[in-house]
């Protein structure tokens, strides 16, 4: 996702807080909506995470999007402006609290209040921009850069903790060719993989490896 100056991303949370907005809370693992869900509210996140997801008959996921601190839902606010139900999955992947505004406070505010339509229409506006970058990655990238930033994105103390499976629908791609990816940088030394978990041996080949398309 693109970087956002601290003022951009409290503006969502502050205008939610501004007008009221209720406190709630997920677990991790908890499901937030699912396809066919209608929008409880416009929801912005305080603290933790949440992954915003399409899964296929087939069983493939491919992650869209994550909210962080700060951020409200793109799916959502699309939902309730067009007066339709999500089109997505979203799962807390760590405890979250946030901030709801529920949906009939949502169009009194975004009718009346010009501070508040403002908050929501940047804010909108800004995801649909981060989302069409993520498309284009995937569109116009190969596999092995995109895999190198996310292993470098992802890491953390120089390892990921993360199944090849949650990886593969990070990026979009089937389980079997992230492993089989995972294993050559494995056999070039850039990675060392264990169960459950990706060490990080030689951050900086793969970060030339993730900027090779410039």
């Amino acid at each position: 996702m693109s970087e956002k100056s601290l003022d951009d991303t409290a503006e969502a949370e502050q205008a939610a807080r501004r007008v009221g907005g209720l406190p709630v809370r997920f677990r991790a693992g908890e499901t937030l909506f699912r396809p066919g869900d209608p929008p409880r509210g416009w929801i912005v996140v305080e603290s933790g995470r949440v992954r915003v997801s399409l899964t296929a008959d087939t069983g493939r996921e491919v992650v869209l999007y994550r909210l962080g601190v700060g951020e409200p839902c793109l799916l959502t606010t699309s939902a309730l402006l067009r007066a339709e139900t999500m089109l997505a999955e979203a799962t807390a992947e760590t405890e979250v609290a946030a901030r709801l505004v529920p949906v009939a406070a949502f169009e009194r505010l975004l009718a009346e209040d010009a501070a508040f339509r403002r908050a929501v229409l940047r804010s909108y506006a800004e995801r649909v921009g981060e989302l069409v970058v993520v498309i284009h990655d995937v569109l116009f990238h190969a596999l092995p850069e995109r895999l190198a930033r996310c292993l470098l994105a992802r890491a953390r103390d120089g390892a990921v903790e993360a199944t090849h499976q949650a990886i593969a629908g990070e990026l979009g791609s089937a389980r079997e060719v992230v492993t089989r990816a995972l294993s050559r940088f494995e056999c070039e030394g850039l990675i060392r993989v264990e169960r459950g978990r990706i060490v990080i041996v030689d951050a900086e080949r793969l970060a030339r490896l993730g900027a090779a398309s410039g």
